[in-house]
């Protein structure tokens, strides 16, 4: 799978019709489903994907209020695990689409779902497919040349939830908010300083940091930026950082950088530095997590890599189990790590042993 945005690089990082059109407060439109529990039964194991799917990645995943776990793929829809089953969504059960990029689980209790064509959201019995209006249904902003009223797939590639509540999402056309009634662009907010004239397209990661500074990552040329409230400003340059698929803050307020091809950067709040674990290749991760002693994991070529504070550790074979193509999705409350590679592969790490959670 390819991140298609600018890079050609392949993203396995943090992607759902319908029938019966209603509307939300003049934003929302919504298709009723039949309850998933009528027509949808688990399996112990997430099954081996179809063969024009063979090498599909699971890329992002969430653990949700209730425990259970949601894992979705670039082509295989969304799995969601209780702790015994893996029971799947696709298009048959609402999915706008089964290629899925982030999932978002918000204060209400709704799991988001950005797709390769915009969102879904699960209210814990039905999907229903959203798609991002602005309040005054303006689409000339969509570029839509035909001038239909459709507006075009838009990838939703990140999401996240402040503390006041308000949903950001980042995507091919820019950034979006949405306050539970209606959305915005954030850059049409006239109160944003926009120091630089970022345009915020193709935003992979976006973080608000423990301070309230929200940062976004991403891949179309202008680097890693920060808004601290009032003012957007670009904080690390694209050509030191280059394509960003994950940016996350650690226990000590650091970030911590996943790049595509300027291998792992951190930012002290101060002082950037590219390619902090000396790769001589330079080569880039496609996600980065910290587990619960601090432990920063993301993957290599030569295997998965953990930093503990003093060194890299690369894990080249582990209990029989070669990991040298895993990508890190998830540490759940339990404190376990989950990685998945190509072929919708999925294992858990309890710090000691890896388990097999997919076919064979």
């Amino acid at each position: 799978m390819t991140k298609n945005y600018f890079n050609t690089k392949p993203m396995y990082s943090l992607l759902f019709v319908l029938t019966c059109l209603t509307s939300c407060n003049g934003q929302i439109k919504q298709v009723a489903q039949n309850d998933h529990k009528n027509s949808i039964s688990g399996q112990a194991k997430i099954p081996k994907p179809k063969e024009a799917n063979k090498d599909v990645h699971i890329v992002t995943s969430i653990e949700d209020t209730d425990g259970h776990l949601w894992f979705g793929s670039v082509g295989e829809g969304l799995f969601k695990y209780d702790g015994k089953l893996f029971v799947h969504f696709g298009m048959e059960q609402g999915l706008i689409s089964n290629s899925i990029y982030s999932i978002l689980q918000d204060k209400a209790g709704n799991v988001w779902i950005g797709t390769n064509n915009e969102l879904s959201r699960f209210d814990g019995h039905k999907f229903v497919s959203i798609p991002i209006v602005l309040s005054n249904n303006d689409q000339s902003y969509l570029k839509n040349s035909n001038n239909s009223s459709k507006p075009p797939e838009n990838k939703v590639w990140s999401m996240m939830q402040d503390k006041k509540g308000t949903i950001w999402f980042g995507t091919d056309d820019g950034v979006y908010c949405f306050d539970g009634k209606v959305f915005t662009r954030f850059l049409d907010n006239q109160t944003v300083i926009n120091k630089d004239s970022l345009s915020l397209k193709g935003i992979f990661s976006i973080l608000e940091a423990k301070n309230g500074n929200i940062w976004f990552a991403e891949c179309a040329g202008e680097g890693v930026s920060k808004f601290d409230g009032k003012t957007l400003s670009k904080i690390i340059p694209y050509k030191e950082i280059r394509r960003t698929d994950r940016i996350i803050e650690d226990k000590q307020n650091n970030l911590w950088l996943a790049t595509a091809f300027k291998g792992i950067g951190k930012y002290d709040g101060k002082t950037f530095t590219q390619n902090i674990f000396k790769d001589h290749d330079m080569n880039g991760s496609y996600n980065i997590l910290e587990d619960v002693n601090g432990n920063i994991w993301f993957d290599t070529k030569d295997g998965l890599g953990f930093y503990d504070g003093k060194k890299l550790n690369i894990i080249t074979e582990k209990d029989g189990i070669i990991v040298k193509d895993f990508i890190p999705i998830l540490l759940d409350k339990a404190g376990n790590l989950w990685f998945s590679s190509k072929g919708m592969k999925l294992y858990k790490y309890d710090g000691k042993t890896f388990t097999n959670y997919s076919e064979l």
